[in-house]
């Protein structure tokens, strides 16, 4: 069975105006009328991983690169360095959007227009841990990151955002903040949960994903960023979903399998589903890992009235799902699918009772045109 519908995702409004060391200030006035300023707005909701939305933009650091439009000479920022992150001016906020560092301060140039780009969140150490480096300075702009297991590591994902504005000047900005629109370069995905029929019910313990690209780099498009402008890292990774609860119970209602203020973050890309039964036959789960494809590991109990068919009274068992994300994760989307519980395959790729079915959709982080998904 294949149900499946997609939805799409707003991007996140930011308005900032930028900086620039003195001494690339040569020329330059310096009265408080020729300063470049800047301010947020944003309209996400929060959650662990931080999605960055209007009630917590203003708790995320941002850095800010420039270079002049005519021959992209450096105007903002630190110098880059072959086989280095660059490293913009922080932009923190503290009652209103400010330089953390004062004597960053930024002026219009005389002549001449500025091309703005800003990466969120700001760099630091901490984030060397997740591959996370952005170049500005070379003609691609480009953000590299890798994403966690942060549920089973103790780490935190990010929530990794870019803005541009090109073209600026004194003239055509006046006295304004320079507006800069943050955009998603990740995807959210949760799972909802229920049986094929109300006489089931299953509890389930946990679920994770396995075989994706954990990591990669994401090249600036001139237009909205899309899962084409990732280049994939071939280190692939098995995460582990938050759940709602310690144990998720359900029969034929739909519920919340997913904790969904605690989405996972993911590179986007296409997956490719677990193979077994698509030509008719089993193909054991060690294949599906070998050759890289998608699949879901449950461990759970399902039970008809009071007669269990998987697990028991004491026991979960695991069960493994042939995983297939459609038309693939695109960047700033929330996709919730809703696994529907009838059974399922052991390590063998042999079913277990009837394969457990699923739909996807995507949410607010405004709608779109569905498209079905394939399980199985």
């Amino acid at each position: 069975m294949k149900i499946g519908k997609i939805l799409a995702v707003a991007a996140v409004a930011t308005v900032f105006a930028s900086c620039s060391n003195e001494e690339e200030l040569a020329n330059v006035s310096k009265s408080e009328s020729n300063a470049i300023r800047f301010a947020g707005i944003s309209g996400l909701s929060d959650t662990r991983t931080t999605p960055i939305g209007t009630s917590n933009l203003t708790s995320t650091n941002f850095d800010v690169m420039a270079f002049m439009s005519a021959d992209n000479a450096l105007f903002m920022g630190g110098k880059h360095e072959a086989g280095h992150s660059d490293h913009g001016v922080k932009i923190v906020y503290n009652t209103g959007w400010n330089y953390e560092d004062k004597s960053q301060q930024a002026y219009w140039p005389t002549t001449g227009d500025v091309d703005f780009y800003a990466v969120s969140p700001a760099f630091t150490d901490e984030l060397v841990y997740y591959s996370f480096a952005y170049d500005m300075t070379s003609d691609a702009k480009t953000i590299t990151y890798a994403t966690a297991d942060e549920y089973k590591t103790g780490a935190t994902n990010h929530d990794v955002m870019y803005a541009v504005a090109k073209g600026r000047n004194k003239a055509n900005n006046g006295t304004s903040p320079v507006q800069m629109k943050f955009k998603h370069i990740l995807s959210q995905v949760v799972f909802k949960a229920k049986t094929t029929s109300s006489i089931l019910e299953v509890d389930v313990q946990s679920v994770k994903i396995h075989n994706f690209a954990v990591g990669g780099k994401f090249t600036l498009p001139e237009e909205d960023p899309k899962m084409s402008d990732w280049t994939l890292s071939p280190l692939m990774g098995a995460y582990t979903v938050k759940l709602n609860a310690a144990n998720v119970k359900t029969n034929d209602a739909v519920v919340e399998l997913s904790d969904m203020n605690s989405p996972m973050m993911m590179i986007p890309q296409q997956l490719t589903k677990w193979s077994t039964y698509s030509a008719g036959t089993a193909v054991p789960k060690h294949e599906a890992d070998t050759k890289k494809e998608c699949y879901l590991e449950i461990s759970m109990k399902l039970k008809q009235n009071d007669s269990y068919l998987i697990g028991s009274a004491t026991e979960y068992k695991t069960v493994y799902v042939p995983f297939d994300n459609g038309t693939g994760w695109e960047p700033g989307k929330r996709y919730i699918y809703t696994l529907i519980f009838g059974g399922g395959y052991d390590d063998n790729g042999e079913p277990i009772l009837s394969p457990i079915t699923f739909n996807a959709v995507t949410t607010n982080w405004v709608d779109a045109t569905g498209a079905d998904v394939n399980a199985f």
